[in-house]
């Protein structure tokens, strides 16, 4: 089974990748190489829930899965688990391959 295939597929123009983030290509952030990044940009659902992906987790290896693994999540789902995420090390990354730092939407004022 490839990582395309665990993906449901669209046609959305809007994500179209830029050539640096495919697979290897250059500039990618550290944590990056391993994502099918086509894929994780053309996915229908993110991995919590029937929401699209709005950022992807990148776990780290443990002593029980001796590798990391990446995790699609949406914005809710994101900051629902931002403690976790940070606790268990994860590195957050959003769908350009940008680290996220804190809120992916700051609230408004008077909102």
């Amino acid at each position: 089974m490839t990582a395309r295939s665990l993906y449901s597929s669209g046609t959305d123009p809007e994500t179209a990748l830029p050539e640096v983030l495919h697979a290897g290509g250059g500039c990618q952030p550290p944590g990056a190489h391993a994502i099918d990044w086509r894929s994780a940009r053309l996915a229908g659902r993110a991995c919590c829930c029937s929401a699209k992906p709005a950022v992807i987790a990148v776990m780290p290896a443990t002593a029980s899965r001796p590798h990391p693994t990446d995790l699609l999540l949406c914005g809710h789902h994101y900051r629902a688990s931002r403690r976790a995420l940070d606790l268990a090390g994860a590195r957050v990354l959003d769908l350009g391959g940008r680290p996220v730092t804190g809120e992916l939407w700051p609230a408004r004022a008077g909102a």
